[in-house]
């Protein structure tokens, strides 16, 4: 098993070539497609309405505005092209390129629905220019039929992967997403705080079922179990710590679907706080 179209979000960022060469790695001898998305933050209606310029050449936009949009296609063209360099030194045979006019969240939900796997940096929480945005990871891991796996400070080395296993069907599928990324990593684990009950769900957290999400991974499984409590969050991450784990695998609650509510919770907690990557599946 293995993902056969990787959505990278291409943007100036430090970390683009971690992304691209962890790209490279799941990609690795089999035939699939990296795309590159660039998004220019300006919204696909504003663009309809507002073009940089009329039919007859002259401008409709203040000259101001035109040239900070014009400035943005070109830094969106460049990272684009940075992209291709990168990806093709990786050695990644099949490449795509898109930009498009739209928030980085909406662009991001809707491409990453034709995708196996979504790839950001944490670096994104803090290069949105509306602060409203600066949830958009979850939005986009909640959004998104694709699994979001999120770049963070700590390099993923594929040394330790570390699973917050619960009743709930997000955590089975995003079990289930993270297996391409589980197969090259050394060890394995999964927590379950207290019985690991969810709303509704009418019944504990069960190994078999982990075990059996787990059945083409081929490997052994550690499983944890932590005293139930109400801070799941920083508990997850102080356990992340204790085993040296470089990845963080967990379902996301869907909270209702608008921005300006997403964050909070144990998955808000986790995004903006933990030093290690994430696989975020809903």
């Amino acid at each position: 098993m293995r993902y056969r179209s990787i959505l990278i979000y291409v943007s100036n960022a430090i970390d683009l070539e971690h992304r691209i060469r962890l790209a490279a790695r799941l990609t690795s001898g089999e035939p699939a497609t990296v795309i590159g998305l660039a998004i220019s933050g300006v919204s696909r209606f504003m663009s309809q309405i507002l073009p940089a310029t009329s039919g007859s050449g002259k401008d409709v936009l203040p000259s101001e505005g035109q040239e900070r949009r014009e400035k943005k296609h070109l830094d969106m063209a460049a990272s684009l092209e940075r992209f291709e360099v990168l990806a093709q030194e990786c050695g990644i045979v099949r490449t795509q390129t898109l930009y498009v006019d739209d928030d980085a969240a909406t662009a991001l939900s809707n491409y990453g629905n034709a995708a196996d796997l979504i790839i950001l940096g944490k670096s994104e929480l803090h290069g949105v220019n509306d602060g409203k945005e600066s949830d958009f990871i979850e939005f986009v891991a909640l959004n998104a039929a694709a699994p979001v796996l999120m770049i963070s400070e700590k390099p993923f080395s594929r040394r330790h992967a570390l699973i917050a296993w619960n009743r709930s069907s997000a955590a089975s599928r995003a079990v289930r997403n993270a297996i391409p990324l589980l197969q090259d990593v050394s060890a394995v684990s999964a927590v379950i705080f207290g019985d690991g009950m969810v709303p509704d769900a009418g019944a504990s957290a069960s190994e078999d079922e982990l075990n059996q999400c787990l059945t083409s991974l081929g490997k052994p499984l550690a499983v944890l179990h932590r005293p139930a409590t109400a801070d799941v969050g920083h508990a997850l991450l102080a356990l992340a710590a204790e085993l040296d784990a470089d990845l963080i695998v967990m379902g996301c609650v869907a909270h209702p679907r608008w921005r300006g509510v997403l964050l909070g919770g144990t998955t808000g907690v986790v995004i903006a706080e933990s030093p290690v990557s994430l696989l975020l599946s809903r």
